[in-house]
């Protein structure tokens, strides 16, 4: 079971917000924040956490997400919202990091993809395909561990590979 200030919690409106309040400083903003200072000194106490974790759990399903994490993004908990694909994809800090990129795909046409995360200026990354198709790569893997096609051909028949 993951800590009460280091987990996902459901809101009003069934989307989630991340919560990571780790640091000493986070965790007595949060215990402030939800009306329960007696917990700022007992971060540790493992016998607290069930109890803290269910008045967290009540607290943010008293809104919707984006509006706790409008009041609460400039407030120091380490606390975001969990987003869904298509929203991390659209999501305005997500574009100007270049996080959403175009990818070709041959049998769906133009894909929206998740970018690269690091950004290095002298080895830029870049996403170049979608995920292959299970067993796309079967017979090239293959090759190149030493195998001819008869033996490929072989561990097709005998049902050890796919493709």
């Amino acid at each position: 079971m993951p800590p009460p200030h280091y987990n996902v919690y459901e809101c009003a409106d069934g989307k989630w917000l991340s919560l990571g309040s780790l640091e000493p400083q986070f965790w007595a903003a949060l215990c402030r924040l939800v009306g329960r200072e007696d917990m700022i000194e007992r971060q540790s106490d493992v016998s607290a956490w069930p109890a803290f974790e269910e008045h967290l759990d009540g607290f943010f399903r008293r809104k919707p997400r984006d509006e706790w994490f409008a009041e609460l993004r400039d407030v120091e908990l380490c606390i975001a919202p969990v987003l869904d694909l298509g929203e991390a994809l659209g999501n305005e800090h997500q574009q100007a990091r270049g996080m959403t990129v175009s990818v070709e795909d041959a049998s769906l046409g133009t894909v929206q993809h998740v970018g690269v995360g690091p950004k290095f200026s002298a080895t830029p990354a870049s996403v170049r395909s979608t995920a292959p198709r299970p067993g796309e790569h079967t017979d090239e893997v293959l090759r190149a561990l030493g195998r001819d096609a008869e033996q490929i051909a072989a561990l097709r028949e005998a049902d050890v590979v796919g493709g």
